[in-house]
């Protein structure tokens, strides 16, 4: 609880007087001795328990009643988090999920979950602290703190607008432990906005127990979450896994792998949808029927001009409570060559790796592999490849291959690490290897777990697993470091741990070879397949002149004021939100489709269960809310006082009402029943027992 006029509350002890006029009325009377006196004295000691029982309670009731009443001109506040908050902390840090999924909307009110969560923040701080509190804000699209004068900035600041990205929660609350320790911003409240989508908080990540051993070690960090974890039912996805240009000599076509989903609480009767789909402004409209929670499309073609070579286009669902997942942006050109590059020096290891790569997965792309040994690594050509394929000793921070690498991976390109016979401690983004384990003779080990919900294991698309599970290994080394792990060992020991590629792409570490001595991979074939082109084709999406990528702060590189937006009705947009936005963007001969990111589009949300395991050993509170629900987080509670007050007064009356005489008795001996009455009726002053008469 807390107050919007705390400074009444130093007249508490007001509450006080009735017993200070008690005692001043106790010792003010004179004793007067007199015959009767042992008839009253006799009344007095027979009626004293529960004469004195009586006069307390009234007391009490008298003081409930004028503390009531102070604190009802305090204007206390209670509700949500703030019925817990104990005053105001030196800092409030505000962290901002705003992905794409949070724009779900009420379609009667048009507020978003981001909108929603923000007023009612800013109206709680607003009602809590005022100004007491540094106010300081870090959004999950750009990251940086930005601090605020008044918690009315919350609803007006381009750092808490809208955007089509995807949250890293965990990176948040890092950020948020960055400026606590840096700034020593003493007593803080951190409140979290979100949805609780699993893509954004990444709940299997390695990153939690770090996180929770820090904050642990904090003094004065309260963490308040907001959530709003309902999906809305009749909500529609569209995504479009691939665009391919096809002309013959009487036509030419655009060829699309399209995937349409509900949500599956929803009943699954079948559902007709019309389909927009607009290339290079002009627009058209197929109807598709939806029976199952998903559709899938494949090589769904529509006719173009044969002399559009290269452009742009989206398709487009009917408007729903969650906008941003009713459009996906495209762009065609001609298709560069898959290329890729093998580094190592064990030709007999990579020549499998090099027969998957140089088969034509999709026939109508060219496919070009590079075998190289590592003291040849300067000449891979890095503006023309998808993916790396580096099993050599990892290259030193201060290297020119390290940066190399680094602006690889950076610009959405894949790199698939494996281990050299002789690892040593040398680690790229955050990632290396340990000592070799098994060999000859060890037992071989079955894969336990392993990602099938997004990433290179991803299912199929009919939803069929990848044979991940059957993979053996008999000789592996264990992945050292803090990433993303996509699949893991008995004793959660992770095989295949992926960091960096916030643009698609990554650097994946795999802790074993691929052929016979360390693994079942070539012998299988097909999973090693699937990680392969899958790392492939999410590399060379950033290859050519058209590419795709997911929206995000370094999608259109360090200068967005160089990308302009193809259509007319983006033009408005200021060049800092490009890359936050979905759309489609040029610059020169180049044109990048910006889309929402894949996790964005999952309806996997944490529980409450989840919550508690993530923020174990921390002070932590958990708050829902709806779109439907309109109350705000703080109320004022005068009201409750007010009623405390007057049931006090009601009590104290009660109490003060003579007692009702007994009808023969009182007509008999009216001197007795008056002996009998209780003196607390007359203003709870106490009967003083005079002193014993003396002979």
């Amino acid at each position: 609880m807390t107050f919007l006029e705390p400074a009444l509350l130093f007249a508490l002890p007001l509450a006080a007087l009735p017993v200070i006029i008690h005692l001043i009325h106790l010792y003010r009377r004179r004793q007067v001795k007199w015959a009767a006196m042992m008839f009253l004295l006799m009344a007095q000691r027979m009626n004293k328990g529960l004469s004195r029982l009586r006069q307390v309670l009234i007391l009490a009731f008298r003081v409930l009643a004028v503390a009531a009443i102070i604190f009802v001109i305090t204007r206390p506040l209670a509700g949500g988090w703030l019925g817990l908050t104990g005053g105001a902390p030196d800092t409030v840090m505000i962290l901002l999920d705003r992905s794409a999924s949070m724009e779900q909307q009420n379609t009667t009110t048009g507020v978003s979950k981001r909108l929603a969560g923000l007023r009612n923040i800013a109206r709680a701080i607003h009602d809590a602290v005022g100004t007491r509190s540094r106010l300081v804000l870090v959004d999950s699209a750009v990251g940086d703190p930005q601090s605020l004068d008044k918690a009315e900035r919350l609803l007006d600041m381009p750092h808490t607008g809208p955007t089509d990205t995807k949250a890293d929660i965990p990176g948040l609350l890092q950020k948020a432990l960055d400026y606590i320790t840096t700034n020593k911003s003493g007593r803080t409240d951190v409140w979290l906005l979100s949805d609780l989508q699993q893509g954004d908080w990444d709940a299997a990540g390695g990153r939690w127990e770090t996180l929770r051993s820090a904050y642990a070690g904090l003094q004065g960090v309260r963490f308040h979450l907001l959530a709003y974890p309902q999906v809305a039912d009749d909500d529609l996805a569209v995504r479009v896994e691939r665009v391919t240009r096809r002309e013959t000599s009487a036509k030419a076509e655009l060829l699309m792998d399209l995937r349409i989903t509900r949500q599956a609480g929803q009943a699954l009767q079948p559902l007709e949808v019309p389909l927009r789909v607009v290339i290079n402004g002009a627009a058209t409209t197929v109807k598709v029927t939806l029976k199952e929670s998903q559709l899938v499309l494949q090589g769904q073609t529509f006719p173009i001009d044969k002399s559009l070579k290269r452009g742009w286009g989206r398709v487009e669902l009917p408007g729903d409570a969650c906008l941003p997942n009713n459009a996906w942006y495209f762009v065609f050109d001609e298709p560069p060559p898959l290329r890729s590059v093998i580094v190592s020096d064990d030709e007999l290891e990579t020549s499998g790796l090099a027969a998957a790569l140089g088969a034509a997965a999709d026939p109508s792309r060219k496919y070009a592999v590079t075998r190289l040994r590592s003291q040849r690594a300067a000449e891979i050509p890095w503006d023309e490849t998808a993916l790396i394929v580096w099993q050599a000793p990892l290259p030193k921070a201060d290297d020119v291959l390290a940066r190399q690498l680094e602006n690889h991976v950076a610009s959405g390109r894949s790199v698939l690490f494996l281990p050299p016979e002789s690892p040593d401690d040398v680690r790229f983004l955050g990632l290396g290897w340990g000592p070799w384990q098994g060999g000859s003779g060890s037992r071989a080990q079955a894969v336990e777990w392993w990602r099938n919900d997004a990433d290179i294991l991803a299912n199929l698309r009919d939803g069929t697993a990848l044979p991940v599970g059957s993979v053996e290994v008999t000789r592996h080394v264990p992945v050292l470091g803090e990433g993303v792990p996509l699949a893991r060992l008995p004793n959660r020991e992770p095989l295949l741990v992926r960091a960096g590629g916030e643009q698609g792409g990554g650097a994946y570490f795999l802790g074993t070879l691929t052929g016979p001595g360390a693994s079942s991979l070539a012998r299988d074939g097909v999973v090693m397949f699937a990680m392969l082109h899958r790392s492939l084709n999410e590399g060379a999406r950033t290859l050519g002149k058209a590419r795709q990528r997911s929206a995000a702060l370094g999608s259109l590189g360090a200068d967005p004021s160089a990308w302009k937006p193809v259509e007319a009705r983006e033009e408005s947009v200021p060049s800092i939100n490009l890359p936050l936005l979905a759309g489609v963007r040029s610059s020169g001969e180049m044109l990048t489709a910006l889309n929402r990111p894949a996790t964005e589009d999952e309806p996997l949300h944490l529980t409450s269960a989840n919550l508690d395991e993530l923020f174990t050993g921390l002070d932590y509170r958990f708050l829902t809310d709806t779109l439907d629900d309109g109350r705000s987080l703080t109320s004022e509670i005068w009201r409750t006082f007010l009623m405390v007050m007057a049931l006090a007064l009601l009590g104290e009356a009660l109490l003060c009402m003579p007692g009702r005489p007994e009808p023969g008795r009182a007509a008999a001996n009216p001197f007795f029943a008056r002996a009998n009455s209780d003196p607390a009726q007359n203003g709870a002053s106490s009967f003083r027992e005079p002193a014993q008469p003396t002979a």
